[in-house]
């Protein structure tokens, strides 16, 4: 693997954690085991739990990016 600063390491520890998260929701609802309802429902959750500990942070642009980045889980079909 290329060699990263710890910074990208962060971020791209970040994206795969997101991606298969993602992924994870979407094959439990194609494969039925959580309905489209639910899989909506783990997006807001996350959601409020970001709301929840962003005054807890003095960094709230990461908190901004992340809460964007749910809503338009929770905005897509």
């Amino acid at each position: 693997m290329k060699e990263l600063s710890a910074l990208e390491l962060a971020i791209a520890s970040s994206l795969m954690a997101g991606a298969m998260q993602a992924a994870i929701i979407q094959s439990m609802i194609r494969n039925h085991l959580i309905t489209d309802e639910e899989g909506h429902e783990i997006y807001e959750q996350a959601l409020l739990m970001l709301e929840t500990n962003q005054v807890m942070t003095s960094s709230p642009d990461v908190f901004e990016a992340a809460r964007e980045l749910i809503e338009q889980h929770l905005r897509s079909p």
